[in-house]
């Protein structure tokens, strides 16, 4: 019975896309949630939004590890979305002056509880692990973004070296999570399909989570994005499907809607 009382204290957020709701009940502490695509699918801007709407729906601590892009980028990138203008474009950044930047800067990121990892590219597994766990214990963080896995192992040679790689971060990622009870959002990339690319809008599968089964097996939650970058109309071009391809919580699973992008704002709006 002290167990259960427990488990009513972890916290639950929903996502700021309501379909996406109706199959996942929103993301809660303790569990590991995969974010996947092939390339270029836009992972980068539905992790932004979902980073911006921690920040700006709960007084929660957020730690951001972005291994593919500097601090000043993951900074504008929630700036962006507060001002609905996508200022890491050097004509849309133009548009405001010091003082606005300054502003908007304070607002969006100084007075908000998030923290940013500064480093770029691959590093050693203990390494992360050791960030990871600093930053649920020492700093009190409830959700950590880590983006992204394959990374990590980037300097690992062979396929077998990586998945073997895979297989050891993953197990202690998993650890860490049900250890300190933070939420962890993990980005991964996906291998080559067989069919249908996934630059051509193909669909996802846990089978092509890149590197390893742990991936699948040790996820709570794997949401995949899918995206005809190569469509003749534009719209088409900009629209993302979500899709929940595994959901330990519920078993729901399928399509979770759809987000299109406005190049003019740089936001994702459900449609």
């Amino acid at each position: 019975w002290e167990h259960l009382q427990k488990d009513t204290d972890i916290k639950t957020i929903m996502y700021p896309w309501q379909a996406l709701n109706e199959l996942t009940y929103g993301f809660r502490q303790k569990e590991l949630v995969t974010i996947t695509s092939g390339s270029g699918m836009g992972k980068s801007s539905v992790v932004k939004e979902l980073e911006h709407h921690i920040l700006n729906t709960t007084d929660d601590s957020v730690a951001i590890i972005h291994l593919e892009e500097s601090v000043d980028r993951s900074v504008k990138g929630l700036m962006s979305i507060s001002k609905n203008l996508p200022i890491h474009i050097p004509k849309y950044e133009e548009m405001l002056s010091k003082e606005e930047k300054y502003e908007l800067w304070k607002t969006s990121v100084a007075d908000k509880n998030v923290y940013f990892y500064d480093h770029f590219g691959s590093m050693s597994e203990d390494s992360l692990i050791n960030v990871v766990r600093t930053y649920a214990k020492s700093f009190d963080c409830k959700w950590i973004v880590l983006d992204h896995l394959s990374i990590v192992v980037s300097d690992q040679e062979g396929i077998q070296d990586e998945r073997k790689a895979i297989d050891a971060i993953m197990t202690k990622l998993r650890k860490i999570v049900q250890e300190t009870g933070v939420g962890l959002f993990l980005i991964s990339h996906l291998k080559r399909p067989q069919g249908k690319a996934h630059e051509e809008g193909g669909q996802v599968s846990l089978s092509e989570l890149r590197g390893s089964s742990a991936i699948a097996q040790l996820s709570d939650m794997v949401i995949g994005l899918e995206r005809n970058q190569q469509a003749d109309e534009e719209e088409e071009r900009n629209t993302t499907t979500l899709r929940v391809i595994k959901n330990r919580f519920c078993g729901l699973t399928g399509k979770a809607g759809q987000l299109l992008y406005n190049k003019e704002t740089g936001r994702l709006k459900e449609v």
